[in-house]
């Protein structure tokens, strides 16, 4: 199945190699590789990398000529540890899954921090909106978590904090067509359990590591938000300070806050939209302070928190949408003290607070007098 990339993550190919940066650090995965000059493969990928200050993740399946090219780079390796496969099951079993419990993710990643190594990180799971995807699951069992993902014709699993979920995970029928094999990376008494319940070794994979050149970022530059706390509070407050209401025919949707003005996109030419567009991601980059985040809100679907100086570029791409396309959509400082709102049935944009002094008479040319002004 073809999969999106990462949300916050930038994919990037050189020949068979992709490139996964995810801004925290990147990961590498790749098909065959050449017989010749392998050496300057990985160096370009270490270059690559070094650019966007990111550290590095290898794995190598069983591959010693690209493990010993890795080594002569400076990486260093992990243990290797067994790729185990099996068929699926036929247990169709519904299997203890969270769904969207904020509260049931948290508890899987205090179980997954306290084991480990996993596959993939608890943290990069929850980060890559992996716990949103209908080809992941995430089960917890009591005291026992798995979570796993579908790639191609199986389903991987990313990490198990107990041995005695093995058996369960093996038995499984995981109601999807396309997925034929259960796999699994592991180690030690994880690697017993799975073996004690079917599966068997197809190759081995070592994890290599390159430090990046200097002190990497800690946070992605943007990460989805659905059902976490932080997401119902900007809400919340939104709904409060804006005295926000939906309607199809009562307009406006808000109480438009003074230094606001209002302009009607729904009959403006493409070029203008453009226009528009660019200057509203421009002001907002320029109207926050260094490494203050911006919020995307789209009413009762995932919204993001991102950092507008790390996205567009090199970058991932900017979240969300200015234009109200069939919803709500809102861009907000976590304070509330300025952004915009996008109304898809009266088709227009408010813009407050300092970006409107910053942008109101670019916006003004592109579209034409707003409708509505709010004074300072």
């Amino acid at each position: 199945m073809n999969k999106l990339p990462p949300v916050g993550a930038v994919v990037d190919h050189d020949g068979p190699v992709v490139r996964t940066h995810y801004g925290t650090h990147g990961e590498v995965s790749h098909g065959p590789l050449p017989e010749r000059d392998l050496d300057a493969l990985v160096a370009r990928q270490v270059e690559a990398f070094a650019r966007r200050n990111e550290p590095i993740v290898w794995p190598v399946y069983g591959d010693a000529r690209l493990g010993e090219a890795l080594l002569a780079a400076g990486f260093e390796a992990e243990p290797a540890r067994a790729v185990l496969a099996c068929p699926t099951g036929t247990d169709t079993t519904p299997l203890p899954g969270i769904g969207h419990d904020w509260a049931g993710h948290q508890r899987v990643a205090a179980l997954a921090a306290a084991t480990g190594p996993h596959r993939r990180p608890y943290a990069e799971f929850l980060a890559d909106a992996a716990h949103l995807s209908q080809s992941s699951e995430v089960v917890l069992d009591g005291d026992r978590a798995a979570w796993l993902e579908e790639i191609g014709d199986a389903m991987v699993v990313g990490g198990v904090t107990d041995p005695g979920l093995a058996a369960t995970l093996v038995d499984h029928a995981w109601g999807r067509s396309e997925v034929r094999f259960l796999r699994a990376e592991v180690g030690g008494p994880l690697r017993d359990a799975f073996e004690a319940a079917g599966m068997r070794e197809v190759t081995t994979v070592t994890r290599y590591h390159l430090p990046s050149p200097g002190e990497p970022a800690r946070a992605r530059p943007v990460r989805r938000l659905f059902s976490e706390p932080e997401h119902d509070d900007i809400w919340a407050r939104f709904y409060e300070r804006f005295a926000f209401r939906p309607d199809t025919r009562e307009f406006p949707g808000i109480t438009e806050p003074a230094n606001s003005a209002t302009w009607y996109v729904g009959d403006a030419e493409d070029t203008a939209l453009d226009s528009f567009l660019a200057t509203i991601h421009e002001g907002l980059r320029e109207s926050v302070v260094d490494g203050e985040e911006l919020y995307w809100l789209d009413w009762h679907h995932a919204g993001y928190r991102f950092d507008p100086a790390r996205v567009d570029g090199a970058g991932p791409r900017w979240p969300g949408f200015t234009f109200p396309d069939g919803d709500y959509h809102i861009y907000l400082t976590r304070d509330l003290r300025l952004g915009t709102f996008g109304h898809p049935w009266e088709e227009t944009i408010c813009v407050f607070g300092d970006l409107l002094t910053r942008i109101d008479d670019d916006l003004t040319a592109a579209l034409g007098e707003p409708i509505r002004r709010s004074e300072p």
